[in-house]
């Protein structure tokens, strides 16, 4: 279809229509690729480099450019730094070193991209319980400042507490407690109910006079269970009011209680334990796992006479992830994470240190380098970082490669043969 000679022209243009696909070739060895499509421009390395043929093919038409390296030594400059691996620890940008170009060249230099000494994640380790809203987010520690986040809020997938709707009464023994099943793969939800049988209040019925001190207070033992224990409050003289410390377990009948006498010449109080009939709470036993919405809770039918009890079970909020708003500067390792309000308790949380290179940025190619020059990072105190450099064929603007393309293709015969694939 055509030859393409540079015939010592600095650059070598033509344009040549072909129908179908087309085999491009210079100086005998082909170009890999056949399709008259576009294609964006391609480079191909002829003979180790020596010569480039640049190809744009489109609309059946196919554009060359040819150039050439400088020989006067400007042809192989780093074009790119590829990471090989980041390394740790840095806590500032590390100095980038490339291999001396060979005599007569320039050597390349370049500089190290992190980010260093920031925060790069946190981690929750435990998300809490009993999250409403929120809670702040406090970053300590690491020999660094200016680190923010936020915490983000999430359903628990576990039952934490029970609330009792209807206490319900005439329960004489503590009533089952049963939660709906979770879904497939999690686990079900147990508690134990706390109030029948157990001791309410105590109604004082007389005061008493002439004490002194606190007088100490006594149930009778349930039949089964554990007692109930109380302390009294004195003013005036009289004992004017009973506080449950334990309301104990296994009653079936109203216990007696009795109040310790005052002094000669006073009077003893007298009162009435009051007998807790409905369930006053839920002790959670089994927190259960997998729920994506509140389970249902049930309690055995109170006795004949009585109302059974009813609760709705709770699934409180948790701490689900953190989101780095400043990453900060200048940590040196991981700073403590705290989380304050929000209602909850128990969150905790790891932060990580960003630390290693991500890329080099090129500030100088070089000159003169024949093939691809050592990368090493020394400073910024980490360690381990490797790079590998990639060269190319020219300079760093299109002038500089106009430049070296005239200086080396003068009095050079170089053809390019185009034919029907």
């Amino acid at each position: 279809l055509g030859d393409l000679s540079n015939r010592s022209e600095p650059f070598a243009w033509d344009r040549i229509t072909a129908a179908g696909n087309v085999r491009v070739s210079i100086a005998g060895k082909p170009l890999p690729f056949t399709s008259t499509a576009y294609q964006p421009a391609f480079a191909s390395d002829i003979y180790g480099a020596e010569y480039t043929v640049a190809a744009d093919v489109r609309a059946g038409a196919i554009v060359l450019l040819l150039t050439a390296p400088d020989q006067s030594g400007g042809a192989g400059r780093v074009a790119s730094v590829t990471i090989t691996d980041g390394g740790t620890g840095y806590t500032s940008a590390p100095t980038v070193t490339f291999q001396a170009a060979p005599a007569g060249g320039e050597t390349a230099a370049g500089a190290a991209v992190g980010p260093f000494g920031t925060i790069g994640s946190v981690t929750v380790t435990n998300a809490g319980t009993g999250y409403t809203s929120a809670p702040t987010i406090a970053f300590t520690g690491g020999g660094g400042t200016g680190a923010a986040a936020t915490a983000a809020l999430g359903a628990g997938d576990f039952v934490t507490s029970v609330t009792i709707d209807t206490a319900g009464s005439g329960y004489t023994t503590v009533p089952a407690v049963t939660f709906g099943p979770a879904p497939t793969g999690g686990t079900t939800a147990a508690g134990t109910a706390v109030g029948p049988g157990s001791v309410a209040s105590v109604t004082i019925t007389n005061q008493g006079s002439g004490y002194t001190s606190a007088p100490n207070t006594q149930f009778d033992a349930p039949p089964s269970g554990t007692r109930a224990t109380a302390t009294a409050a004195i003013s005036g003289g009289m004992v004017t009011s009973v506080t449950i410390t334990n309301p104990g377990s296994g009653y079936t009948s109203v216990p007696l209680f009795a109040i310790a006498s005052p002094p000669v010449g006073g009077v003893g109080a007298r009162g009435t334990a009051v007998l807790q009939t409905g369930v006053a709470s839920v002790t959670i036993t089994t927190p259960g796992s997998g729920y994506t919405s509140p389970p249902s809770v049930s309690f055995a039918a109170a006795p004949m006479g009585g109302t059974t009890a009813t609760g709705t079970a709770v699934m409180d909020g948790i701490v689900s992830s953190v989101t780095i708003t400043n990453p900060g500067n200048g940590y040196t390792s991981a700073p403590t994470v705290a989380f304050t309000g929000g209602g909850g308790t128990g969150a905790a949380a790891t932060a990580t240190v960003q630390s290693s290179v991500t890329s080099v940025t090129i500030a100088d190619r070089g000159r003169g380098y024949v093939t691809a020059p050592a990368v090493t990072f020394t400073g910024g105190g980490g360690t381990g970082a490797t790079a590998t450099a990639r060269l190319t064929i020219g300079g760093n603007s299109p002038q500089e490669n106009l430049f070296w393309a005239r200086q080396s293709l003068y009095g050079k015969q170089l053809v390019v043969q185009i034919a029907d694939e």
